[in-house]
Formats: structure tokens, C-alpha cells, sequence
């Protein structure tokens, strides 16, 4: 008889890097049989935040990952007098939303148990405070939520074809996502040793079958090194954004490991099959006001915002006022109500 598992396996060495992307399509909850999971997926049906990759291990076990923030405000000019701006806290709780929901389908569709609220509570208390140097990451990120603001929230204020944006919103993903994987390499910086590393290693192997010898190539991903700090206790979080300060810094500095191929070959297979149904007629888009309705993104007079009305929407915070025992609260509700 097999061991019962009652945990999913994680790694000390692992960093957990992780981030979320704006989708353009919403989950399908036909695909499962279970009651409870397509209830679990209706609710989150309109939220098009994404978390990537679904660290679902980490939240499960109640052990940090580290968020990835980028270095500036994400905004842009979507006509003469008006600016879109991305309100970090309010995009990173609707992304947690739906991460604990995708953790909570997984965790009872492969165990039939629910989310521990102590564990899933102390996952996202050690993980507020951690800061990881992820530069070319953090900028990579940075594009593709300017993008979504560029082709889809300017569309849809200026009542243009949101189709025809999701087509050129999802492509520039496509092509960042190609290049990176092209070139193999990434940036990346520990302590004063900036370098390109390799995303993946190309192995050759030999086959045999039917007593004919062939090759083919393999690709076996890079485990790349991450600087963590550790800001619990300091007072301000602003002093880790650039690295000449966090140089300076007494914070506790760990050293661990992530696989970056995973972010640009999972977004990649993403928005190609998003491009996929946009060209097959596939119209049944996530309407994107549901992110100015949620204040998740914001439309403000240009003229009103200066640079230092920007500095309030940075991701260099410990994000105290994101509170996930409601969404906790709202998911174990959900299983009571279908009992």
C-alpha cells in the first residue's frame, strides 16, 4: 500500500519566485466534475490577475516565497489629460485571491483538504517583508503590465477594437517571452558580480529503437542564484530599491536559488494559446473593468500627478494593509454552503 502524501515537497534552496500577469480569457470551470471546484472557479471567473508560476507548494506549507516587485510605478499616458496607473496593493491582493483559490482547488482535487488559514496566513507574513534582486525580472514584468495598460485599458477608454489589443497585447508578450528563451541568458546580480547567465543547458541524447541509433537535443533547465533580504523590523522598505543602499544595509542576506526559464516558458505557452482562440473567433474576453472597478488600476487627471504622488504607488512596501484572512474566510465559506 502506498504512503498517503499530506504535503506537496519543497526545497530549502528554493527561493519561490513569483509574480502575477493580467490574462485575457477567463478559467473554465466545466472542466472539472467536482461541485465544489466550480464554484471555487465561478467566483474567481472575472478576476483576470494570474499568478505565475503557481507556487501552490509554498502557500500549502506555510513557507515564504519572494514576491517579485518592480522598480517603478507602472503607469502610462492613455490620452491628453488622463493617466492609468497600476495600485500595487489592491493588484496584489486580488492576485493572492486568486492564487489561494487555484491552492485551494489543488489541494482538495489531490488530498481532499482544505487551506490551513494558520499555515497560508504565516506563508504570506514571511513573505511580505522579503526582497529579492531580480533586476531583469522585475523589468520584464514592469513591460507586460505597461503593455496591458497601453493596448487594452486605452482601448477600452477610448472605445477602440479590445480584440484587436488583446491580439497586440498578447504578441508582446509572445516576442519578449521568445527573445529571452532565443538567447538564453539573463541577467543577473549577486553582491558586485553583475553577469548573463544561461536560462538552459543543451544536453544531446541517443535513442535506440527497432536497432536504428538517434539523437535529439534536450533542454535542462539552469538553477540561478538570488540574493534575499530579509527588511522585518526595518522602517523603510524604500531603502532596498536600489542596490547601492541595500549594499549598505545590516539586513540578514540569504543566498538561494530559482529555475527563470519557468516565467518566460509558461507565459509564453499561455499567450500563445490566448492567441490562438483570438484567432479562431474566441471573443468571450475577461471585460478589463473589472480592474478600474475594483480600483485594481486607476484613472487619473495627468495634470494632478507629479512625481511625488507616483512614489505612492511603489512596490517597495511590506503591504500591511493587504489582509488574505477574508479571502481565507470567503473560500472555507464556499465548502460550507455545498455541504
Amino acid at each position: 500500500m502506498g504512503k498517503t502524501v499530506y504535503r506537496f515537497k519543497t526545497f530549502k534552496s528554493d527561493a519561490a519566485p513569483f509574480f502575477f500577469f493580467i490574462d485575457i480569457f477567463p478559467p473554465k470551470p466545466d472542466l472539472w466534475d467536482s461541485i465544489y471546484l466550480r464554484v471555487l472557479l465561478n467566483a474567481i471567473k472575472e478576476n483576470p490577475i494570474m499568478p505565475l508560476p503557481m507556487r501552490i507548494d509554498r502557500v500549502i506549507n506555510g513557507m515564504s516565497s519572494i514576491l517579485i516587485r518592480p522598480r517603478e510605478a507602472i503607469h502610462i499616458k492613455i490620452s491628453s489629460n488622463e493617466i492609468a496607473i497600476l495600485n500595487p496593493s489592491k493588484f496584489i491582493f486580488y492576485g493572492i485571491n486568486k492564487l489561494l483559490y487555484f491552492t485551494e482547488i489543488r489541494i482538495w482535487e489531490s488530498l481532499l483538504k482544505s487551506l490551513d488559514p494558520i499555515k497560508t496566513v504565516s506563508w504570506w507574513n514571511r513573505t511580505r517583508f522579503l526582497y529579492g534582486n531580480l533586476y531583469q525580472l522585475e523589468n520584464d514584468f514592469s513591460t507586460f503590465l505597461k503593455a496591458y495598460l497601453h493596448h487594452i485599458i486605452k482601448s477600452l477608454i477610448n472605445e477602440n477594437d479590445l480584440v484587436k489589443a488583446a491580439i497586440e497585447y498578447c504578441q508582446l508578450i509572445v516576442d519578449i517571452c521568445q527573445e529571452r528563451l532565443d538567447e538564453n541568458k539573463i541577467f543577473n546580480n549577486i553582491g558586485n558580480n553583475e553577469k548573463f547567465e544561461k536560462l538552459y543547458k543543451l544536453k544531446e541524447i541517443t535513442h535506440h529503437k527497432k536497432f536504428k541509433k538517434f539523437k535529439e537535443k534536450q533542454i535542462h533547465p539552469e538553477l540561478i542564484d538570488i540574493e534575499i533580504f530579509n527588511t522585518f523590523g526595518t522602517e523603510n522598505f524604500e531603502d532596498f530599491k536600489r542596490k547601492n543602499n541595500i549594499s549598505k544595509t545590516k539586513v540578514k542576506l540569504k543566498v538561494k536559488k530559482y529555475i527563470p526559464i519557468m516565467f518566460y516558458d509558461d507565459l509564453l505557452e499561455c499567450m500563445l494559446m490566448n492567441l490562438k482562440r483570438l484567432e479562431i473567433g474566441d471573443e468571450n474576453l475577461l471585460d478589463p473593468n473589472f480592474l478600474i472597478k475594483h480600483k485594481i488600476i486607476l484613472l487619473k487627471d495627468n495634470f494632478e500627478i507629479t512625481p511625488k504622488e507616483l512614489k505612492k504607488f511603489n512596490w517597495f512596501n511590506n503591504f500591511e494593509d493587504i489582509n488574505i484572512d477574508s479571502i481565507i474566510t470567503q473560500i472555507l465559506e464556499k465548502k460550507n454552503l455545498i455541504k
